[in-house]
């Protein structure tokens, strides 16, 4: 079949399409909604810190397109049930979810209390699996939709320095991830996760300033294991979601992405 003449040219375009992002007031979230902003997509800007949602919703809004900001902890059923509501009644739809909400813990397994473990399965794993389900609710009988959410090399490989949960939970979204795009292929979601290495995002400064660890070693702990020889950049993690998001991956399912610079290459 012959594609229509500028076909490809659209392959990336959003226009007319609404993503509700979460952890959307910093990090990846807030790259992304910009960049699928720029792409014609309306943006509902979700985090647990509302302040940092109307930022971002204030940058979809620059470019021109619809936003609203919501405060939501992803790990509580009652806080997604009306994130999902209140994006889909004030712009009309949700085509395209973005998992991005995550927190991390550095602690050696031995010392971890079960209540870290917890939080940390809660917001990763739960609240990614919370998500998916509401929002799914409203992509299937709608017949299409995208869903991308965020693991890590971390949930592929060891990484040491005490990212136990961080590890496990982020595991369990490459197996929910695999699992859900299986479920609801045949209605059209496709559901897929990205798996990023070192970024320097807010969550990473984080680490770099705990005190048990030295932030220069760290750094060059991260630079030689990645073959690129740098951590990665926010705005580098935004052509792969706008690919997964977009008809550019429209036969693309159930993947586990790396942005790694070569990481899991090794």
């Amino acid at each position: 079949m012959e594609p229509e003449p500028g076909g490809f040219a659209k392959l990336f375009d959003l226009s007319g399409r609404v993503a509700l992002i979460t952890g959307a007031g910093a990090g990846f979230g807030e790259v992304i909604a910009v960049a699928f902003a720029q792409f014609g997509c309306d943006v509902a800007a979700a985090d647990v810190n509302l302040d940092t949602a109307k930022r971002t919703a204030e940058k979809v809004a620059k470019c021109g397109r619809h936003s609203v900001a919501i405060r939501a902890d992803v790990g509580s059923p009652e806080d997604v049930e009306a994130m999902v509501a209140t994006a889909a009644r004030e712009l009309g739809a949700i085509d395209i979810l973005v998992n991005s909400a995550g927190i991390s813990q550095h602690q050696p397994a031995v010392d971890l209390p079960v209540e870290a473990w917890d939080k940390v399965m809660n917001v990763n794993v739960r609240g990614t699996f919370l998500a998916s389900r509401t929002v799914a609710r409203i992509m299937l009988p709608r017949g299409k939709g995208s869903i991308i959410n965020f693991s890590s090399i971390a949930g592929c490989v060891g990484t040491g320095r005490g990212n136990n949960v961080y590890s496990a939970s982020k595991a369990g979204v490459n197996g929910l991830t695999k699992q859900l795009a299986i479920e609801w292929a045949g209605s059209g979601i496709r559901v897929n996760a990205i798996a990023p290495c070192q970024f320097r995002t807010p969550g990473l400064l984080e680490v770099m300033a705990d005190p048990q660890f030295d932030p220069e070693k760290l750094m060059q702990t991260w630079n030689s294991n990645i073959p690129l020889g740098r951590v990665g950049e926010p705005e580098e993690i935004a052509g792969p979601a706008l690919f997964l998001a977009s008809d550019a991956s429209s036969m693309v399912t159930g993947i586990i992405l790396p942005v790694d610079g070569g990481y899991l290459a090794r």
